[in-house]
């Protein structure tokens, strides 16, 4: 395993968001547990021998993976807190191997089926890494993963006047690129759902506790306002939402 060139400075920044708050990612990431579920609807009945997955963090899927009899399973993850985290939490079967870094500027090795839960949305360029990822499968092997649409956030993106850290490309855009890296969509699926809390600062704090949201308002007059507004504007009888919009995909390498 090498480092094609050094990892870029936002790569550096979700490195460390998730690393500083792995110990109590599981009890936040409700969400992401619940597509980690979805997504293992997308693997396919009989499992293939090697199988690699991007981004495992604390093992939401992983734990869907290790469902499965394989030969062998290859972790990554960029931040080593959150696979420290994994490793506390679940005995690995000796099948499994960890390489921590960035699965943009790494390389791996070849294998049946790549997966990845929640992570796409971090990639700076998806297309060149949908294109790597390609070719690092064997023929007839498969990409599955779960990543965020445009739709995430966007009251509390709206209301701070911020743009998403992530990559938030529309359901069209992913299996556009899904295209053009060489693959053939198999599956797909895309749904809407809401959070809520109790009020906007409780939303901050999940936001901050999974590790996903490096906003930083420019002053606290400006932290005042924006829960100021979003409490007047996005609550209800259950308490104030967010809007997540989430995309799934399954594509085969011819």
């Amino acid at each position: 395993m090498t480092k094609r060139d050094n990892t870029n400075g936002r790569s550096s920044v979700v490195a460390r968001s998730f690393s500083k708050y792995a110990r109590g990612y599981d009890k936040h990431a409700r969400l992401q547990k619940q597509m980690a579920e979805r997504l293992a609807s997308f693997l396919p009945d009989i499992m293939p021998d090697q199988v690699l997955e991007i981004g495992c963090g604390t093992g939401l899927f992983t734990q869907h993976l290790l469902a499965h009899p394989l030969k062998q399973l290859i972790l990554n993850d960029i931040a080593a807190d959150m696979v420290e985290r994994l490793q506390s939490k679940l005995t690995l079967p000796r099948y499994c191997r960890v390489e921590v870094g960035n699965a943009e500027t790494m390389e791996f090795q070849a294998v049946d089926l790549i997966t990845a839960n929640a992570v796409f949305q971090w990639f700076k360029l998806p297309l060149e890494t949908l294109k790597i990822f390609n070719s690092y499968l064997r023929p007839d092997g498969e990409l599955i993963f779960s990543t965020f649409g445009p739709a995430t956030l966007a009251e509390f993106r709206k209301t701070a006047s911020i743009e998403s850290p992530a990559s938030l490309l529309t359901f069209i855009k992913w299996k556009e690129l899904i295209h053009e890296a060489g693959f053939s969509l198999r599956s797909s699926a895309s749904e809407t759902r809401k959070s809520f809390f109790s009020n906007t600062l409780g939303l901050l704090k999940n936001l901050q506790q999974i590790g996903a949201a490096p906003y930083r308002m420019t002053s606290s007059s400006d932290l005042r306002r924006l829960i100021k507004e979003y409490d007047e504007n996005y609550s209800t009888k259950q308490g104030v939402y967010a809007t997540w919009e989430l995309f799934y995909f399954s594509a085969k390498k011819p």
